[in-house]
């Protein structure tokens, strides 16, 4: 099984305004899943590496629940 890839990743908004970009989005490269989260509010001018690094988080939690090789799917397969 090949390891799942974040792609498509970009910014829901208009380009040329990044602080009026609301949601940072990405797809799965193995089940074609959109996965968005909304933008960090933070105290700072920048939101960009914040925001970044919870969509990556949420990322990896997809592949954990939806691609790992004992996915808690599987479990409540062979135990039922």
């Amino acid at each position: 099984m090949k390891k799942p890839e974040l792609t498509d990743v970009g910014w829901l908004g208009p380009r040329d305004e990044m602080d009026r970009a609301s949601h940072r989005f990405g797809k799965c490269s193995e089940c074609h899943e959109i996965i968005c989260v909304e933008k960090v509010v933070t105290e700072g001018p920048s939101t960009q590496q914040q925001t970044s690094e919870m969509l990556y988080e949420a990322f990896r939690t997809h592949v954990k629940l939806k691609h790992s090789e004992a996915s808690p799917l599987e479990f409540t397969a062979v135990v039922a």
